[in-house]
């Protein structure tokens, strides 16, 4: 059996200014490895304020995507690095005379901790808000199902089941470590 081809890709639009679309995709992979706009620029002979210029048209709908994808992948190459580092500290080579005569890790930086410490907390919080949402949006079903039931359910099996989804929201307040903020 043939398997269908996967759609290609939008394609991407030459301009006027010598950002063809080669030098754009060349432009693109270098941000995903690098996650400068500026390194990326220069390594395609362009100038960082005409690559913003670009991703500024209208027309360039398919580029601001691709952009933002390539931005994607070099956080993720990013993060991975730091973790290197922060666990295993930096490599340090020191040489005499044109030889290498000792290899030592150097811990790392405080600032990359604390910076990872930041980010863990954020998730933490992010990950109990979306939580909650989903606690709290399955309240308001239930609590609209049962306003417009035919026949809505006696008064106690209600508060049960809303004593019950607010114990689950407390529970997960305490184990993400979230106050009562909404």
């Amino acid at each position: 059996m043939n398997s269908p081809k996967p759609p290609k890709p939008p394609a991407l639009r030459p301009q006027h200014n010598g950002w063809t679309p080669e030098r754009q995709q060349h432009f693109l992979d270098h941000l995903a490895d690098v996650g400068s706009v500026a390194a990326a620029a220069r390594a395609v002979g362009m100038t960082r304020q005409s690559a913003y210029w670009l991703r500024r048209q209208d027309h360039a709908v398919e580029f601001r995507r691709r952009w933002d994808a390539a931005l994607a992948d070099s956080g993720a190459f990013i993060e991975a690095l730091a973790m290197d580092r922060l666990v295993d500290g930096e490599e340090e080579v020191i040489e005499r005379d044109g030889e290498t005569v000792a290899v030592r890790r150097r811990p790392c930086d405080a600032r990359l901790l604390l910076f990872f410490l930041k980010r863990l907390e954020d998730r933490r919080s992010s990950h109990a808000a979306l939580e909650r949402a989903v606690v709290l949006r399955g309240l308001d079903r239930r609590t609209a199902a049962a306003q417009n039931a035919y026949n809505p359910p006696d008064a106690e099996k209600l508060s049960n089941g809303r004593d019950a989804l607010r114990k689950e929201l407390m529970a997960l307040h305490k184990q993400y470590g979230v106050g009562n903020e909404g």
